[in-house]
């Protein structure tokens, strides 16, 4: 889009000055048509999607095996005025009976016979018919087997990690040193402040003595006359 904004700048003018409205005009119209294009686009899509919101999911008989090949989008399409209606694919335009077996939310199965009969059907309850046939199904040697898969399994595939591991040791030790190092800090400053604590105590007693000295001192001039 760019290049062609540009190309068309080119062969308009539009980089001179005397071209700059007719230039200006033509890419602003460029771009609207190139936006109008991609939103139209967007909105077909988009109404596609909404509209063939079916899914067909065809299965074929491959080298005699039975695998799925394909999914198309199909819609449901009315028939006439008479409330019938009939499945419509995207693709390929077929149109088939409505589906009475459906395999999951808006999907249905099909599978293409050898005569090309595309055949909706749907899986059996294993279970439900295995009990109407009287079938048991115990095999205790392939249930010890499953586990001890399982037990492999966890062992290779489940191992913890490092910090899975030892995260706990790790966190425990971590608090256990800052711990003790908080304990030696308070210990240190208690032990400096009861240190301080004596210097100032020795500090008290020196000036107590100098301070009986002075007091002796002066008991002494005023009892010898010098003070009055």
């Amino acid at each position: 889009m760019v290049d062609l904004i540009n190309k068309a700048a080119e062969l308009t003018g539009a980089g001179t000055p005397s071209a700059f409205p007719i230039g200006m005009v033509l890419i602003i119209f460029i771009s609207i048509i190139l936006a109008a294009i991609i939103i139209g686009v967007s909105f077909f899509v988009g109404y596609i999607f909404l509209k063939y919101n079916l899914k067909l999911k065809i299965f074929e008989r491959i080298n005699g095996r039975f695998v799925p090949c394909s999914v198309l989008r199909a819609r449901i399409y009315p028939l006439g005025n008479t409330g019938d209606n009939v499945i419509l694919t995207l693709k390929s335009k077929k149109v088939l009976p409505m589906p009475s077996l459906q395999t999951g939310k808006r999907t249905y199965w099909y599978f293409i016979s050898d005569d090309g009969e595309w055949i909706n059907f749907d899986l059996s309850d294993f279970d439900q018919d295995r009990r109407e046939a009287n079938a048991h199904f115990l095999d205790k040697e392939m249930r010890y087997a499953r586990a001890s898969l399982a037990y492999v399994q966890k062992e290779r595939f489940d191992k913890p990690g490092f910090w899975e591991k030892y995260g706990g040791l790790i966190a425990y030790v971590s608090l256990i040193v800052v711990t003790g190092l908080m304990m030696f800090l308070i210990v240190k400053e208690m032990v400096d402040l009861a240190g301080a604590s004596q210097a100032a105590i020795e500090a008290s007693k020196e000036v107590l003595v100098e301070t009986k000295k002075i007091v002796g001192a002066l008991d002494n001039l005023k009892g010898s006359g010098g003070i009055r």
